[in-house]
C-alpha cells in the first residue's frame, strides 16, 4: 500500500498527462464561453493552433504511456519531451492571456515540480530559471516595474517560484534516493549474488504463488553435469565462472518464453515457465544447451564443455509447492542416473531425449 505513494517516473508522467488534459478542458470556456471570455478578453488568434498541437501531443503521449515499455525509445522521447512541451505551451498561454497579468502564471510552479520529480534539484533549477525568464520578460514588456503593486506581486511570484524549485528539488531527490535504496535492498534479498539470478527464497515464494493461482505452469530443475570436476580440477574460481556462464544462457532465452530462472543451490537451478506446453519447455532447454555448445567456457587449457540435465514437472490440480518440486527433483535424479546431458519429462518416460552437444 505504501508503494502507491512513491512517485516513480511512470507515475509522474501519468499524473502530468492527466494535468495537461485538465488544463486543456479548462482553457476552452476561458477562451470561448461568452460570459467568461468577454470578461477575460484573451487573444484567440493562435489558440486553435496551440489546442490542435496539444491534442495531438497528449493523445500520442497517452498511447505511449499505456502501450510501450518504459525503456523503449518512444517512451523516452515522449516523456522527456513532456517538460519541453509544457514549457512551450506555458509561454504560449502567457502570451495569449495577458502576459505578466496572466492567470496561467502559477502553471510555471507545476512545470518546476515536474522537472524536480524527473531531474531532481538540477532539473528544477534549470526549469525554474527558464520560467523566471518568461515571467521577467512579460513583467518588463508590460512595464510592471513602474507600478509598486505589480513590482511587489512580481517579487512574490518569482520568490515563490525559486522556493518551489529548491524545496521541490530537495524533496524529489530524497524520495528518489529512498526509492532507489528500497529497490536495491529488495533486489539483494531476492537475488543470488554470484549469478544475478533470483535466489532460492524467491523461488519458494513464486512456486507458492503459482500453486495458489492454480494456473498451468512448468517447473524445471536442472543441474550442471560433473560440476564437482570443474571445482576439483580447475578450482572454485573457474567453477563460479561456469555458474555465471549458465546463468547468462538462462537470462537470454527464458524471458522470451515468459520464464524465470533461479539459483536453487550449488550447481542446481530452477525455472518457472508460464506454459503447459511440452514443446515450448523442451525447445527452451535445447536453445540453452545449443548456446552452451556454441559458447563454452574458454580456459587457458582450451574449451571446457558445459552440459545440463533436466527434470520437468507440470502443475497438476491441487498441487502443493512441495508436490511439484518433489516430482521435478525425482525426474532430475533420473536424468542424472540415465547418463546426464538428458531431459526427463513428467509421465512421458518414452519421450526421453538425449541433448546432443
Amino acid at each position: 500500500m505504501k508503494d502507491l505513494f512513491i512517485i516513480t517516473e511512470h507515475r509522474s508522467e501519468t499524473i502530468s498527462s492527466l494535468l495537461r488534459w485538465f488544463f486543456l478542458v479548462i482553457c476552452i470556456p476561458l477562451f470561448y464561453y461568452k460570459p467568461i471570455a468577454d470578461v477575460l478578453n484573451f487573444n484567440k488568434d493562435t489558440f486553435p493552433v496551440l489546442f490542435t498541437i496539444g491534442i495531438l501531443y497528449m493523445t500520442s503521449t497517452q498511447i505511449v504511456l499505456n502501450r510501450f515499455p518504459e525503456k523503449s525509445s518512444y517512451y523516452l522521447i515522449f516523456t522527456r519531451g513532456g517538460i519541453l512541451f509544457d514549457y512551450i505551451a506555458y509561454v504560449w498561454l502567457m502570451q495569449l492571456s495577458g502576459g505578466s497579468e496572466s492567470p496561467f502564471m502559477p502553471v510555471g510552479y507545476l512545470i518546476v515540480i515536474h522537472a524536480a520529480l524527473y531531474w531532481r534539484l538540477k532539473g528544477s533549477f534549470i526549469v525554474g530559471g527558464a520560467s523566471f525568464a518568461v515571467i521577467l520578460y512579460f513583467f518588463l514588456r508590460d512595464g510592471g516595474y513602474q507600478d509598486t503593486t505589480e513590482f511587489f506581486q512580481f517579487f512574490m511570484n518569482t520568490s515563490f517560484l525559486w522556493l518551489i524549485a529548491l524545496y521541490g528539488g530537495v524533496i524529489a531527490s530524497k524520495e528518489r534516493q529512498y526509492y532507489f535504496e528500497k529497490n536495491m535492498y529488495q533486489l539483494q534479498s531476492l537475488q543470488d549474488y554470484l549469478t544475478g539470478l533470483l535466489n532460492h527464497r524467491k523461488f519458494q515464494e513464486d512456486v507458492l504463488e503459482k500453486t495458489k493461482q492454480k494456473a498451468p505452469f512448468a517447473l524445471v530443475l536442472c543441474d550442471i553435469d560433473h560440476f564437482k570436476e570443474f571445482n576439483d580440477t580447475h578450482g572454485h574460481v573457474i567453477g563460479d565462472e561456469v555458474l555465471k556462464l549458465v546463468a547468462t544462457a538462462f537470462e537470454r532465452y527464458l524471458p522470451a518464453k515468459e520464464g524465470k530462472a533461479y539459483r536453487y543451490g550449488g550447481e542446481e537451478f530452477a525455472w518457472i515457465m508460464e506454459t503447459a506446453s511440452e514443446y515450448e519447455v523442451t525447445q527452451t532447454t535445447q536453445q540453452v544447451n545449443t548456446h552452451l555448445q556454441m559458447y563454452p567456457y574458454i580456459h587457458k587449457d582450451g574449451e571446457l564443455p558445459v552440459t545440463l540435465s533436466y527434470g520437468i514437472a507440470f502443475y497438476q490440480k491441487e498441487d502443493r509447492p512441495a508436490d511439484i518440486i518433489q516430482r521435478a527433483d525425482t525426474l532430475l535424479y533420473e536424468a542424472k542416473a540415465a547418463g546426464r546431458n538428458t531431459l526427463k519429462l513428467e509421465h512421458k518416460k518414452s519421450n526421453e531425449k538425449q541433448l546432443i552437444m
